[in-house]
């Protein structure tokens, strides 16, 4: 699934587990301009907070606090 956020496209997808009944949901930002070059990632345990983290990490590009790479959360 993509989504398009001013100058940054992201996508979802998940990943079922192959040993545990749960699945993980991966997210990627790119920029608009060149949507094949993944420019942040990271993944959740649900689609939620896998939303949260990539909107996150937009506003974190947009005001230069990243220049991207593999972004964790913590999961309280």
């Amino acid at each position: 699934m993509k989504q398009y956020v001013r100058a940054y496209v992201l996508e979802f997808q998940s990943e079922p587990s192959r040993f545990r009944k749960t699945t993980r949901y991966h997210w990627m930002v790119s920029l608009a301009k060149n949507p094949d070059e993944m420019i942040s990632w990271g993944f959740a345990a649900t689609f939620e907070l896998a939303e949260i983290a990539a909107h996150n990490e937009i506003k974190d590009l947009e005001s230069g606090a990243t220049q991207g790479g593999r972004c964790t959360i913590a999961v309280r």
